[in-house]
């Protein structure tokens, strides 16, 4: 099976995973405009109309900008648990009630076996996934200030891994985050 994995973008302006099992195609966040997401699929030969769903990790706006465009363009269902549906709702616009996937666990897409868990974030209920591509796994965890017990387990033994961290203690204590953060 051939595996394909592109960073489309990661950080502040905007995050998109694209990731391929062959005969599946999905992103992980569409946090960019529809168009630009469309253009950076192209220069990996890829095009959007080729993707079969958007997973997305949680609802800041720097992780689904493009989801509702994407998903109205191409008819993509999109996939989130139901706390960050109901974040993002308003932020993505009328997405098609069949295309609006809420996950309670694992679930398929295609070829590609999904598993999601919880990651620590200011969000409403953020993820990150693990995306079984028959015998290989590739992990996404994104946004993380801190890498729990439970996370590290779930990232264990990958072929694979997409991760962003970033924790700055003054950044912390000088600016106006909650203070839980």
């Amino acid at each position: 099976m051939k595996i394909e994995i592109s960073v489309l973008a990661s950080g502040s302006s905007g995050n998109s995973i694209y990731i391929s099992g062959g005969k599946s195609n999905i992103l992980i966040d569409a946090g960019l405009s529809g168009k630009e997401i469309e253009r950076r699929l192209s220069k990996i030969g890829v095009y959007a109309d080729d993707l079969d769903a958007i997973l997305v990790t949680h609802e800041h706006s720097d992780h689904i900008q493009g989801v509702g465009v994407l998903s109205r363009r191409y008819d993509l269902p999109v996939y989130a648990n139901d706390l960050t549906w109901q974040g993002a709702e308003k932020k993505l616009g009328k997405i098609s009630d069949c295309n609006c996937q809420v996950f309670k666990g694992d679930f398929m897409i295609g070829d590609l076996g999904i598993s999601p868990f919880s990651i620590s974030h200011d969000a409403s209920a953020p993820v990150g996934y693990i995306v079984n591509c028959g015998n290989k796994k590739i992990g996404h965890a994104t946004d993380m200030g801190y890498v729990s017990d439970e996370v590290e387990e779930c990232l264990k033994k990958l072929d694979f891994l997409i991760i962003e961290s970033n924790h700055d203690l003054e950044m912390l204590m000088s600016g106006s985050y909650p203070w839980p953060l």
